[in-house]
């Protein structure tokens, strides 16, 4: 499978911003920003690795915290208050995504992977999918992520 597009992505960048964002006063917000930089990781495992596909890639991306904070009711906008602003977005295809909210951006990345996984149960393996770009459904998942992480570490 082509894993080209993965080369260009700021992972480091990324993972250190989130790395400064990490504070201790809440629970399931250390959670849930360590599972976000977890799945990033998983991104830069992928990036490295000669042996990596999309089932494995997809295996590696965990939603386990937002689903406990989810159903312990858990307010995602205590992770980062506001919604994503002009100044937020760093990518172009990320611009739709003004005016989204944390507990937006949140829910549409766990849906999304839950997407994924439902996609890889159905066809036995996300290479058997026929018609669709698992490669753009990573990409796009990927950026999503990567504007999360930029919104929770800039504080303006």
């Amino acid at each position: 499978m082509d894993f080209s597009w993965l080369a260009a992505l700021p992972i480091a960048e990324i993972l250190l911003d989130l790395k400064k964002s990490i504070k201790y006063n809440s629970a399931h917000k250390d959670l849930l920003i360590r599972e976000l930089k977890r799945n990033i990781k998983a991104f830069k495992t992928a990036q490295i690795s000669k042996k990596m596909n999309y089932d494995s890639l997809l295996d590696l991306l965990r939603t386990t915290a937002f689903e406990k904070a989810l159903e312990d009711k858990y307010p995602f906008s205590k992770v980062r208050k506001g919604r994503i602003e002009k100044h937020h977005v760093f990518d172009q295809r990320n611009k739709r995504y003004i005016g989204k909210s944390s507990d937006w951006m949140f829910k549409n990345i766990e849906s999304k992977i839950t997407e994924l996984r439902d996609m890889k149960t159905h066809y036995g393996s996300l290479k058997n999918i026929e018609n669709t770009n698992i490669a753009l459904h990573f990409t796009n998942l990927f950026y999503k992520m990567k504007l999360l992480a930029d919104f929770i570490g800039n504080k303006n």
